[in-house]
């Protein structure tokens, strides 16, 4: 039989004051909800320039956080 699973997706700025302390704090507080880390990975956001397209803006990056528990 087949577990049903849950996941969630944090996602986490670089603006935080300490980083690396939040993110274990984060990550530490879903381990006590029950959801364990699968994965993490940065991504860039994006945003409209008047006149122009869609741009890419390197100071705007994010950390994106996936977690999964049994539901």
């Amino acid at each position: 039989m087949e577990t049903a699973r849950r996941y969630k997706v944090m996602d986490i700025g670089p603006d935080e004051a300490t980083w690396m302390t939040y993110m274990e704090d984060a990550i530490n507080q879903q381990a006590l909800d029950g959801w364990e880390l699968v994965t993490a990975f940065q991504r860039e956001h994006v945003a409209q320039q008047v006149g122009s397209g869609t741009v890419h803006l390197p100071s705007l990056v994010s950390t994106a956080l996936i977690f999964r528990r049994i539901a």
